[in-house]
């Protein structure tokens, strides 16, 4: 049998290769790739054990990672294996087992051009306040796009750029810009934390990725820091911006009346990006996304409280360089990109 870390390393190269976004490891089970978001069975390798699972665990986990894991029955953290391959990887029990998660990060951080979005969103990551939010469910790129945002600043600009992270996926090298990246539980105590240091800095863009256990408590701060001198670009998972902005007014009434919230959001929100990753006809991945610039009307509606009217707003906003979720599907459909057959699944679900 082979070495546990051996074992682990051979295989996520081996996924990594094929183009794999993800690996999951279940007691009971072979290895299971996803590959053009399909799940294909490694059917050459054997039957996965509680035992085998466990030593693979320890092989890659520091001893402050097993303590956090020991107490929280669940841990996300971000790994180099086989050399250069980076993956993210959440651990946790099913079925009172240890399962895994590997999830593949690129050591390239792809460039703003990519994303094809329309010149009025490209021009509010140059805004030096405000709230920039990157939405969509699990693995739909969200990191990607607020790392692609990041880098061509980075590149293109001097600014101080703070991200915090439950883990770190991307590793920037300073270009123009200064970016310090910090991990909560290691590098700061929690996101509230960091984010009242971020009031306290100089800084002009922050990055803060989904925040599980904390929102209602940091929505304040994200708010604040966003109504002063800093661009925040925040990430959430959320089916389209209709949904973005349901959430953070309800986290926000936690502390303010709904009508305050309201008004604050309007005033710091800058625009949505809601992203979805459908199979590509030929393999790959194809990326559908909605759009919200918010403009005087958008902001009218918040204000008032009419959020569902926003749709509508989407819909007849092309010109301004908006875009439905729908529409984008349906536009990708007839370039040839995706199915006709996946964009009618889709859109049943949106």
């Amino acid at each position: 049998m082979e070495v546990p870390s051996i074992f682990l390393n051979r295989i996520l190269a081996e996924v990594a290769k094929k183009g794999a976004s993800s690996l999951h490891f279940s007691v009971g089970s072979q290895p299971v790739a996803r590959i053009d978001d399909k799940l294909i069975p490694m059917e050459k390798e054997g039957i996965l054990t509680s035992e085998l699972l466990g030593k693979i665990i320890d092989s890659f986990i520091s001893e402050e990672e097993v303590k956090k894991f020991k107490e929280e029955k669940e841990i996300v953290v971000v790994k180099t294996f086989a050399g250069d391959f980076r993956f993210r990887v959440n651990i946790f029990y099913q079925k009172d087992l240890p399962a895994l998660s590997f999830n593949y990060v690129s050591a390239v951080i792809r460039g703003l051009e990519d994303l094809k979005l329309p010149a009025a969103f490209k021009e509010k990551i140059n805004l030096n306040s405000g709230l920039l939010i990157v939405a969509g469910p699990n693995d739909s790129g969200k990191t990607s796009t607020a790392a692609a945002f990041i880098e061509d600043i980075n590149k293109r600009g001097k600014r101080y750029i703070i991200t915090l992270e439950d883990p770190i996926e991307y590793l920037f090298i300073n270009k123009k810009s200064i970016i310090e990246q910090r991990q909560i539980g290691r590098d700061v105590i929690s996101y509230v934390a960091g984010l009242k240091h971020c009031l306290d800095e100089d800084v002009d863009l922050v990055f803060i990725d989904e925040i599980k256990k904390e929102f209602i408590a940091a929505i304040p701060f994200i708010l604040q820091l966003a109504a002063g001198n800093s661009l925040v670009v925040l990430e959430m998972n959320a089916a389209n911006s209709i949904r973005v902005i349901e959430k953070i007014l309800d986290a926000a009434k936690a502390t303010i009346s709904p009508e305050a919230a309201r008004f604050s959001l309007a005033d710091i929100l800058v625009g949505i990006i809601t992203q979805k990753l459908i199979p590509r006809l030929g393999g790959g991945l194809a990326l559908a996304s909605e759009i919200l610039i918010v403009n005087s009307a958008v902001k009218s509606l918040i204000r008032e409280g009419k959020i569902y009217q926003i749709e509508s707003i989407i819909q007849t906003s092309r010109e301004e360089g908006m875009i439905s979720l729908e529409k984008a599907v349906e536009e990708l459909a007839k370039k040839g990109e995706i199915s006709a057959e996946e964009a009618r699944k889709i859109k049943l679900n949106i």
